[in-house]
């Protein structure tokens, strides 16, 4: 617990940062560590009940929770574009994250409301294409027992501000569908943050953590960018929120266990930052 953030905030990973395999061994590496949630990314986890199996026991046995997926994302798979196969395709992939929630036992699945880039006359279009998307997935989501959280973007995406992705789940029920805050993707409005995490207020549902140069995103460790990382987890406190800091940063290392701790080292200083 810390004096600026006033509540836990545990520590979260998403775990092809630790090993892009995604294998059972790298869980069980985690024993006796300091994280205590993993993010999961759907297209590159095996999936084949032995493996899943093995992993939720892994999980279970090392107390590590498997709080979100992160489902596959790209042009192909774009949920607001004005070709129907294609929105098809990327909702059938954000289904298939769905399933790997249900089966693993993850609360949240993460989304990428689109691709990019977009041009300013296609985006009113593609906002509405995108808002239809996510209510037909958020319906797949409630009827898994699990919800979603639509990340926030980069650049010319869509849900690139936090008025934008108010604006694309305003029809849906906030117990259902939040936002994931990547805080290394509000480009130069990176001293926003704080007044971000006001904005989202009970949609924040999830973080990827990381740090960047202000200018576009880098996925570095926290400390190393631009972001006042004591006024960012002040505004946490404030809104009360009580998930994981997970980490979708590059880690220094060679191996999964290296990289573990480079994450371990660099939590420790975020937190003592904050006191």
């Amino acid at each position: 617990m810390t004096a600026a953030t006033g509540m836990n905030l545990p520590l979260g990973v998403s775990l092809h940062m630790l090993d892009p395999d995604q294998r059972v061994d790298t869980i069980e590496l985690l024993r006796g560590s300091s994280v205590r949630a993993i993010e999961l990314f759907e297209d590159s986890f095996e999936k084949s009940d032995s493996h899943v199996r093995k992993a939720r026991q892994a999980l279970a046995s090392t107390g590590v929770e498997p709080r979100t997926i992160h489902a596959d994302f790209g042009p192909e798979l774009d949920i607001s574009s004005p070709d129907a196969p294609t929105r098809s395709a990327g909702i059938h992939k954000i289904g298939a994250a769905i399933d790997l929630a249900a089966r693993i036992g993850a609360a949240i699945v993460v989304i990428h409301s689109s691709s990019e880039p977009i041009i300013s006359a296609e985006r009113g279009a593609k906002l509405a294409h995108a808002r239809n998307s996510i209510g037909s997935v958020a319906q797949l989501a409630r009827d898994a027992g699990c919800r979603l959280a639509v990340e926030l973007l980069p650049r010319t995406c869509l849900g690139n501000s936090a008025d934008e992705l108010l604006y694309l789940l305003e029809a849906l029920d906030p117990s259902a569908v939040g936002v994931c805050l990547d805080v290394n993707h509000l480009m130069d409005r990176f001293a926003s943050l704080p007044d971000v995490v006001h904005r989202l207020g009970s949609r924040l549902l999830a973080l990827h953590i990381s740090d960047y140069d202000g200018i576009d995103e880098k996925h570095w460790l926290p400390m190393r960018g631009v972001i006042d990382w004591v006024a960012f987890l002040s505004a946490l406190s404030r809104r009360g929120f009580a998930g994981p800091l997970n980490y979708e940063a590059h880690l220094n290392g060679q191996t999964p266990g290296e990289r573990l701790a480079s994450l371990e080292a660099n939590y420790a200083q975020l937190i003592a930052l904050a006191q």
